[in-house]
């Protein structure tokens, strides 16, 4: 078989399975003894396109360590740090019930008022997405949306997609709020308030029309009287106040680092390594005095325990074996010739640039999930002309991260969020999900990606 036909056989084999995993067996149980282990499957199917390609001999060894190398400025190790640093210090700040205490803000000032509830979700979710990960907000306000919702005897549909949409649509702001755009950003060697400059007018325009358009469709069901619910505290959330403001400066601080890093030659994956390591120490130096001292320890002061066991560490595997196969997509010329032909297809216009790639990596993002999308998109994007390269990386980060809103498989939070919302048996079906979707998200892309289209031709 030829080998480039073969390389294309393998990619569509691993990301069909991959998808069929994620929408049939979210989970393997595994067990240990008297344990029973649960493990995310996403990852064995992407582990299934490295297994092929050494068992047909399509890559040597020096061309598998050189996709886990990288290509170019592209550094997986460095993108992997980076992420996994901030989702450490994200979900150490939400086991405090920071992320639940904004939550309680949010349900209190709406005081029984379905259109302030819903305004004041959308808000608060998207506030916290933009500091934080897309991720970790779905997973902690989803629950606390059902619970509030079934309590107050109201349909939790609006407020849950709401939360969601919110979620993958201000993610795209900074270059921290989903992975997706630390792959990009990282690649293209963009500096932290290079990329905000310019992707904080596409997010601010999407981010309303999407809050709009939603309030629009679930109106009827919004402004529908709450039933009496208990005083909301949202004191009691902080489990934790003095690992609360803990969390809050090292992941504050470590923002702003992030924005000044480059100015000092300083890759970015280091500033954040430092922070979450910081805070590893902090927390293991805060465990041994517990121990050593031989106090009780409280259960409202958190060890790093359970921190380390909400790490996403699934994704690890997943990343690296999708970088072996897009080292094979670009040894064999594959994404070579597509980013050939997205640049016959641009010519030299900017604009068409910006939505052949935004609206391009959106669709994909529907049929690979957005974070192979991304990675394959790296070698297509860095094709374009020198002039068009910006607008071209851009589009693919707003099409990456829009693009998780018309599908649940368009990104992994997705599927654990239609993975909650099946465990509360809400009933919202894949079918549903596309209808909000298809009614919201091209509109919302469109525009989104016009804004930065008018940035790139007028400023």
């Amino acid at each position: 078989m030829d080998g480039k036909l073969a390389v294309e056989l393998i990619f569509l084999t691993s990301s069909l399975v991959t998808i069929y995993l994620i929408l049939r067996r979210r989970y393997l149980y595994i067990r240990l003894g008297m344990r029973k282990i649960k493990i995310d499957t996403y990852f064995l199917g992407a582990l299934l396109g490295p297994i092929l390609i050494v068992l047909f001999g399509i890559l040597n060894s020096s061309q598998i360590l050189g996709g886990l190398e990288g290509a170019g400025s592209l550094n997986p190790f460095g993108i992997l740090v980076l992420f996994l640093s901030m989702v450490f210090m994200s979900i150490f700040l939400d086991i405090t019930g920071f992320f639940e205490y904004c939550a309680r803000v949010a349900l209190k000032y709406a005081s029984g008022d379905g259109r302030r509830l819903y305004f004041s979700v959308y808000l608060a979710v998207s506030f916290l997405t933009i500091f934080t990960s897309n991720d970790i907000i779905i997973l902690t306000f989803t629950p606390f949306i059902y619970y509030f919702s079934k309590n107050a005897g109201i349909d939790p549909k609006p407020y849950l997609i709401a939360e969601f949409f919110a979620a993958n649509t201000w993610s795209m702001m900074l270059y921290i709020g989903n992975p997706t755009n630390i792959f990009l950003a990282a690649a293209f060697h963009l500096r932290f308030d290079e990329y905000s400059r310019w992707m904080l007018l596409p997010s601010l325009i999407a981010g309303v029309l999407n809050m709009t358009l939603l309030y629009l469709i679930f109106r009827k069901s919004i402004n529908k009287p709450l039933k009496y619910v208990e005083t909301i505290n949202p004191r009691e959330a902080i489990t934790d106040n003095t690992s609360t403001i803990l969390g809050l400066f090292i992941l504050g601080t470590c923002i702003v680092c992030l924005a000044i890093a480059p100015y000092f030659g300083i890759d970015i994956w280091i500033i954040s390594l430092g922070f979450g390591l910081a805070l590893l120490v902090i927390l293991l130096l805060r465990d041994s005095f517990v121990a050593v001292a031989k106090e009780r320890i409280n259960k409202k002061h958190f060890t790093v325990g359970p921190t380390l066991k909400k790490m996403p560490i699934s994704i690890i595997p997943f990343i690296l074996s999708l970088f072996i196969m897009v080292e094979a997509l670009r040894i064999y010329g594959i994404t070579k010739e597509i980013g050939i032909f997205f640049n016959n297809l641009c010519g030299a216009s900017t604009t068409a640039t910006t939505f052949v790639y935004g609206i391009s990596s959106a669709f994909v993002a529907n049929v690979l999930n957005n974070i192979p999308m991304t990675v394959a998109y790296v070698p297509i994007t860095a094709g374009a002309s020198q002039t068009n390269l910006l607008p071209a990386v851009l589009a693919t980060t707003i099409g990456s991260n829009l693009g998780a809103n018309i599908t649940p498989i368009g990104a992994l939070a997705g599927i654990m969020w239609m993975s909650i919302l099946r465990d509360k048996e809400v009933k919202l079906g894949f079918k549903e999900f596309v209808k909000y979707g298809l009614l919201v998200t091209p509109l919302t892309l469109l525009a989104c990606l016009g804004i930065l289209a008018v940035e790139f031709n007028f400023f």
